[in-house]
């Protein structure tokens, strides 16, 4: 099941990465997928590198404001997938790629709340 980096799991991948960790050796030590250390430095990395309390500070905001803005954004976006012609499964696969912020429940819920598809 998915659960959200803590601050101090980001100050660890913070500190082995520092020590020249690779992601795949980060995930392991910590025991969480490599694919989650890889969001992570690639979502919350800037000019000086990764900063775990920055990192957790924009996590707190994306979960904060990520209810308010799903809805509208994402009814935009399942309105122009339709207009293209995608039906559940490719709207489900384009979400979880493009989207990786969203876990399975709430693209369910968003396609079957926008009653574009059957």
């Amino acid at each position: 099941m998915y659960q959200q980096l803590t601050e101090g799991k980001r100050v660890q991948i913070w500190a082995l990465r520092k020590e020249g960790k690779t992601q795949t050796t980060i995930a392991k030590q910590l025991q969480i997928h490599k694919s989650t250390v890889s969001r992570e430095l690639n979502r919350n990395s800037g000019p000086y590198g990764y900063e775990p309390k920055l990192a957790q500070n924009m996590a707190s905001y994306r979960k904060k404001y990520h209810k308010d803005v799903m809805g509208k954004e994402y009814e935009e976006l399942l309105l122009e997938l339709s207009k293209q012609g995608f039906d559940t499964l490719k709207s489900q696969a384009f979400l979880h790629h493009h989207h990786p912020e969203l876990t399975v429940e709430e693209v369910d819920l968003l396609l079957s709340r926008s009653g574009l598809f059957s």
